[in-house]
């Protein structure tokens, strides 16, 4: 599995269609904490709102990079397409997470407030239920879920979006109301991380389920 992920990782770069989100990423990371972003933990929740869709677009790109044929070679190469579906999810959790630690560290050393490190964990722990939910969307909208390019943009799109409009139902609305409001912050994060990564597991075994039949 380790060189399998060894191996998207070098398609992926290769490709360099992961430098758009990460500039948007940094872009608007310079934006939101240029100044006082204020108290530590609504300003991560606003960073919780980048987040999620820049994992969601980076875990397409992950799970795009090669063509219809090289995954075909890949999957035959892996064993099977749950291995390779796997393997592009642990690839755009890993980079999710990487993104979900930048954001946490980009105010600790630009902010005049201080971060104490408890409330840094927090920030980390809710950037990292974002991401993931972010993988899980990316995955599921997708090949071999979602074949088309531009219905995988029109559908991660939709879902990023709609999550948004479910107020405070978990993952990421819920997130967002208990940093917003620091209240039940750690009971919060504790539900939210666990429908988070059920979610990611349940979009990558219906990739691996629908990919044979697509492949």
């Amino acid at each position: 599995m380790t060189a399998l992920v060894r191996y998207l990782l070098v398609d992926v770069l290769r490709t360099q269609r992961w430098l758009p989100p990460l500039l948007l990423l940094t872009a608007v990371l310079g934006m939101l904490y240029a100044s006082d972003a204020g108290p530590p933990l609504p300003a991560y929740a606003g960073t919780c709102v980048l987040v999620y869709p820049v994992s969601a677009w980076l875990t397409v790109v992950i799970a795009t990079a090669e063509d219809p044929v090289r995954r075909t070679m890949t999957v035959v190469t892996a064993g099977g397409w749950a291995r390779a579906q796997s393997a592009v999810t642990a690839l755009a959790v890993l980079a999710a997470l990487g993104v979900a630690l930048v954001a946490t560290l980009a105010p600790v050393v630009t902010q005049p407030r201080p971060y104490p490190p408890g409330t840094v964990a927090q920030g980390f722990a809710a950037l990292a239920v974002c991401a993931l939910v972010g993988v899980g969307v990316g995955v599921l909208c997708s090949r071999p879920v979602v074949a088309q390019a531009g219905w995988s943009v029109l559908a991660s799109t939709a879902l990023v979006v709609l999550v948004f409009l479910f107020g405070r139902t978990p993952p990421v609305g819920n997130v967002l109301w208990a940093l917003s409001h620091d209240d039940g912050v750690t009971s919060a994060l504790a539900l939210s991380g666990v429908v988070a990564v059920l979610f990611v597991a349940g979009a990558t075994w219906l990739g691996a389920a629908v990919g044979p039949r697509r492949g």
